[in-house]
């Protein structure tokens, strides 16, 4: 046996011991959090909350033959009009179906000739529609699809004008529904039905959702769920389209949650009385369509209310709210808190760094509103986080700078140790030691960074805050990539490049920060890193290309700000600046680094760590006689 000695084993055992060690724990806890635990979770719930599905689609899952015009459609359908500061639409006399909703302030294009449309008739191209109604006995006569309303009193549904409509079943029951709208996005809906007859009626309340197949504009990104999704209970629920194809149903009971379809921007919600024991469906109805094969089956998200009876000459009223508009955070907020409508925030995700996400929007937004642009907003935060991680950057450059110091010398070691990589090594260690350089400062500034950087291109990826909002110039929508591109010299030839080949201005003007960034940099020990160093700007550049140019703005800045930085502190300390070409030492040293061995001071430095963390700098059975006695540091001459 060994004992806790670490010089005991052979330097290299030791190193892969200690990495095998840390991978297998690694990759032992993030499948146990991110996998194991989850389906666990997700089997239990289930499990607790399985139970039949209450009420069935209203629509049969056949394709009509013929689909025609919205407008068209509209016009076959005596209706009621909705119109809003915000909506314009309509409601169907005929089923007293909710299937036209359309935004006035949203457009499907920067061009502004078309609304977003939210809700659509079913024999249009993409349907979506909301159905109210009441479940009841055999013999009870209830409305359906066919069912026409009357309309009592006003015909237009606005902000201080709601909406009555009324049938009787004539059997006693007669049935009302009472539509109101707010300034924004929420309908709320009040059933009242009163019993006239001398028996008594147990009805159940339901509210569906909709749709046939799968919106053709679907991003399909990992980032943002779109499809079938609510808070029950205390779950989330986010379910892919294709889960529905292969284990059909869910049914979840709960006494207070909200359900609906949402889209990357958009969303239609259903919020049931809170308080009351509802059940909640989601289901597919129709055919697995085969791969490659486009959806035609309906997909439905629901909530049926508890049995109700109504005793003759008595009455039940039962008050729900539709939301059907845009996910904008702030306001989804404000409903959360109004109504009382649990966690309805979460229909905006922003992702594991929420806790970066949610702040770095509400800056947006406010900077936004005060300047008038997102772009300067974009701007002035990211000079704000630059601010906040100046300590930690500072120390990473100040790193940098010391280590491009040192390059003479470490040429001079390479030439006196030549193929020896374990004496090189060593020799280059102890230069740190002496110059005071530490490589491992300039890796703290980067993780740090990476969580605010992914947090950000959340914010702009998922709020519609961002949608379509203009910067200056050529950019006119910042969650969009930059327009322009380097293949037709940005305009100046009438050629419109593949979209694989869309580099714009933004993104050539960060590959220029880059490229400065990699001169100022130490030149590394290892071939392959520095082919890596030399390729990565590129690669990053074509990457970033594609992204919303808000982001790349923020990078650019970014990337300007630590250029400004890095140049202060190398001047400060006397470093030499050479952004065109390379000095004879960096020429010079390139090539012994291309002839001699790899060297990784940096790795060497972090396997030390994880060594003395282990087994304390000095092994327990080591005699004290044994160890050597730390060499003096020479004093720096002045």
């Amino acid at each position: 046996m060994f004992g806790n000695n670490k010089n005991n084993m052979h330097p290299d055992d030791r190193r892969n011991l200690i990495i095998f060690c840390a991978v297998t724990t690694a990759i032992f806890l993030l499948y146990n959090a991110f996998i194991l635990a989850p389906q666990r979770a997700a089997r239990e719930y289930q499990k607790k909350h399985e139970m039949e599905i209450v009420i069935d689609s209203l629509e049969a899952t056949k394709v009509p033959e013929l689909l025609r015009p919205r407008a068209e459609v509209l016009g076959d359908n005596p209706r009621v009009i909705i119109d809003s500061p915000t909506v314009r639409g309509s409601i169907a006399l005929r089923g007293g179906r909710l299937d036209d909703i359309a935004l006035k302030e949203y457009f499907v294009a920067l061009d502004k000739k078309e609304n977003v449309v939210v809700l659509s008739p079913r024999e249009t191209d993409m349907p979506r529609y909301i159905d109210y109604g009441w479940v009841g006995g055999k013999n009870t006569a209830v409305p359906d699809e066919n069912t026409l309303w009357q309309a009592t009193g006003n015909t237009t549904l606005n902000v201080d004008n709601p909406v009555v409509l009324r049938w009787d079943n004539g059997q006693g029951l007669v049935f009302e529904r009472r539509y109101s709208i707010d300034k924004n996005y929420m309908i709320d809906v009040t059933q009242h039905v009163q019993n006239n007859s001398s028996k008594s009626v147990t009805l159940h309340t339901y509210g569906m959702i909709v749709q046939r197949g799968i919106p053709k504009d679907m991003i399909r990104n990992w980032l943002q769920h779109e499809g079938p999704m609510g808070y029950i209970g205390s779950h989330l629920h986010e379910i892919p389209y294709t889960r529905f194809h292969k284990e059909g149903a869910l049914n979840v009971s709960a006494s207070q949650g909200w359900t609906g379809i949402t889209e990357k921007y958009w969303m239609t919600a259903l919020i049931p009385p809170q308080g009351e024991e509802i059940k909640y469906s989601y289901s597919y109805n129709g055919v697995q369509p085969a791969k490659g094969q486009s959806v035609t089956g309906l997909y439905q998200a629901d909530f049926t209310g508890p049995a109700v009876s109504i005793a003759p000459g008595a009455s039940i009223e039962s008050t729900s709210h539709i939301f059907a508009g845009p996910k904008k955070v702030l306001l989804l907020d404000e409903y959360e808190e109004k109504l009382k409508i649990p966690h309805f925030d979460l229909a905006v995700n922003f992702g594991w760094f929420w806790f970066f996400s949610k702040p770095f929007f509400l800056a947006l937004h406010y900077l936004g509103e005060a300047t008038g642009n997102f772009g300067l907003a974009i701007i002035l935060m990211t000079i704000g986080i630059r601010m906040m991680v100046f300590p930690l950057t500072n120390a990473s450059y100040r790193s940098f700078a010391k280590m491009k110091k040192v390059t003479p010398q470490i040429g001079q070691l390479r030439e006196i140790h030549g193929d020896n990589k374990a004496d090189l090594q060593k020799g280059i260690m102890e230069l740190y030691q002496r110059e005071g350089v530490n490589p491992m400062a300039g890796c703290l500034p980067i993780l740090v960074q990476i969580p605010i950087f992914f947090a950000l291109y959340k914010v702009l990826f998922v709020t519609i805050e961002m949608r379509h909002a203009p910067f200056f110039g050529w950019i006119q929508d910042l969650s969009a990539a930059d327009p322009t591109t380097i293949f037709n010299l940005f305009g100046l030839f009438d050629w419109q490049p593949p979209k694989a080949m869309q580099i714009g201005v933004w993104p050539c003007l960060m590959l220029v920060a880059t490229l400065i960034q990699k001169k100022l940099n130490p030149p590394p020990q290892d071939p392959i890193q520095r082919d890596m160093a030399n390729y990565f700007p590129f690669i990053i550049t074509y990457i970033m290309a594609g992204f919303s140019s808000g982001l790349v703005i923020y990078w650019t800045i970014g990337a300007y700000i630590g250029v400004i930085q890095q140049i202060v502190i190398m001047r400060g300390l006397g470093v030499p600046i050479h952004l065109f070409g390379q000095t004879d030492e960096e020429a010079a040293l390139e090539k012994k680094v291309d002839q001699g061995p790899a060297v990784h001071p940096l790795a060497q430095m972090a396997e030390d760590k994880v060594e003395d963390a282990l087994f304390g700098e000095l092994g327990d059975d080591v005699p004290p006689s044994t160890v050597s006695p730390p060499k003096p540091r020479k004093k720096k001459k002045r």
